[in-house]
């Protein structure tokens, strides 16, 4: 499987320093010193990335640093666009959703607020299909590559 590339950022508060260092190491497979180096670019406004085995790894480590105050999200290299991405997930999804959330949706799209749109179709797709259903992982994994977790979005 081809690696993945995720890009971190840094919210203005820092929750769990010492947290995040464990988890960037044992993620991405690097010594503390590289770890820390990560670490401090993402503080100092840098957008470094890491490269995770694969998609899984990537949305895993996405998923476990956004407590700890990094977000991070899939970079926009190896082919991924965030945009285009969120978009063909919305489009594939959103016929089969409640004619009111595909036009709200729809609506934001137009304007190119894909973040927006993606944040409420995921929301409204927890309230309304159960945790295994197709288009619910679909658009919840598209959130996690693009950095919204735990309603954070990844826009810096």
């Amino acid at each position: 499987a081809p690696m993945r590339a995720i890009e971190l950022f840094h919210l203005r508060r820092v929750r769990d320093k010492p947290r995040a260092l464990g988890l960037i190491a044992a993620h991405a497979g690097l010594p503390a010193g590289q770890a820390l180096a990560v670490l401090h670019a993402a503080i100092g406004g840098g957008r470094p990335q890491l490269r995770l085995a694969d998609d899984a790894a990537a949305r895993a480590c996405i998923v476990a640093l956004a407590p700890t105050g990094f977000v991070a999200r899939f970079a926009a290299a190896d082919g991924y666009d965030p945009a285009r991405h969120a978009q063909q997930a919305l489009s594939a999804v959103l016929p089969r959703c409640a004619p009111g959330l595909a036009a709200q949706a729809g609506a934001l799209l137009l304007h190119d607020d894909w973040p927006e749109a993606l944040a409420l179709a995921v929301q409204h797709l927890r309230v309304h299909r159960l945790a295994l259903d197709a288009d619910r992982r679909r658009l919840e994994q598209a959130a996690i590559d693009a950095g919204q977790v735990c309603g954070v979005p990844g826009r810096v």
